[in-house]
């Protein structure tokens, strides 16, 4: 009997290790004495059919996208161990004068305390003129002043970029950072600096890991499938410690005011209309015991 439940304990001590190991750690060595471990609120394989409705927003709440692209439900799917947003004609168009006419998706964590860790999505853009991206941002009552709203861009690309082709080459971050005064009637203060890098061909044209360390308040790495490729250091003249706020993650397919808009012939082709999330994943870093 004790030969047996040693033997049940040792297979339950390898199965456990043996999922444990399914998600691989981060690329970045843990600091001395800290070990890192999945942040799961702000992780997921996309393995279902269905989106955990218990971790994921199918929308961006408070936020119904930029016109003529309205953020909606049925933009987002499960398909293949993906994530797929696709953009697409919405039918029929909305607004009082059908002003939106593009249907565009997001999803957004429900979870919103994510703090300084890594964070990385294996992700494929489409091959249209929307916007594929991975983001995180902080919560904030916009009524509030004064307030802080911060923004961390790991990836903005556009896989048929007209008009700054670049962002169908590179992995384009940046940072934000808005202080909004007491006084509700004066301008906010902003500061932005951002980092790219090519990637070595089209970014629709295969999948790439675009993944951040959030080192600290002021210091974020990069990550291009898994090799350190540009740091952002955000500046601190407004505010010593500008990125030390809570923060949500964001997979989102936007429209750009700035990019040619997507015809309805590339909004229609179903081998170009969506972008691929493979996995979202995050992690946190916990002192060794």
């Amino acid at each position: 009997m004790k030969q047996r439940m040693i033997a049940l304990a040792a297979l339950a001590t390898a199965l456990s290790n043996a999922g444990a190991q399914e998600i691989p750690p981060p690329p970045v060595e843990a600091p001395a004495g800290f070990r890192w471990v999945l942040n799961d609120p702000y992780s997921d394989e996309f393995n279902g059919t269905e989106l955990d409705q218990e971790k994921w927003h199918d929308h961006y709440p408070g936020w119904e996208g930029r016109v003529p692209g309205k953020f909606v439900p049925s933009a987002v799917s499960m398909k293949d161990g993906c994530l797929r947003i696709t953009s697409s004609v919405l039918n029929p168009p909305q607004g009082v004068s059908n002003e939106w006419w593009i249907a565009c998706g997001a999803i957004q964590s429900k979870a919103q305390e994510a703090r300084y860790g890594y964070y990385e999505a294996r992700m494929k853009a489409s091959g249209i003129s929307t916007s594929s991206t991975f983001w995180l941002m902080n919560p904030r009552d916009k009524k509030a002043r004064p307030s802080k709203s911060t923004e961390l861009d790991i990836q903005e690309c556009i896989g048929n970029a007209q008009r700054w082709p670049d962002f169908a080459f590179q992995m384009k971050s940046n940072t934000h950072v808005n202080l909004y005064p007491a006084d509700p009637a004066a301008e906010p203060l902003e500061r932005k600096k951002g980092a790219s890098t090519n990637i070595g061909g089209k970014v629709d044209e295969a999948f790439h890991t675009y993944g951040c360390w959030w080192v600290d308040s002021h210091t974020m790495k990069f990550y291009l499938d898994g090799k350190l490729v540009h740091t952002i250091e955000p500046d601190t003249d407004l505010d010593a410690t500008p990125f030390d706020q809570p923060m949500f993650v964001n997979l989102v397919c936007e429209i750009y005011a700035w990019e040619v808009v997507p015809t309805v012939e590339d909004l229609m082709d179903e081998s170009r209309n969506t972008t691929l999330y493979d996995y979202v994943r995050a992690y946190k870093l916990v002192k060794i015991d």
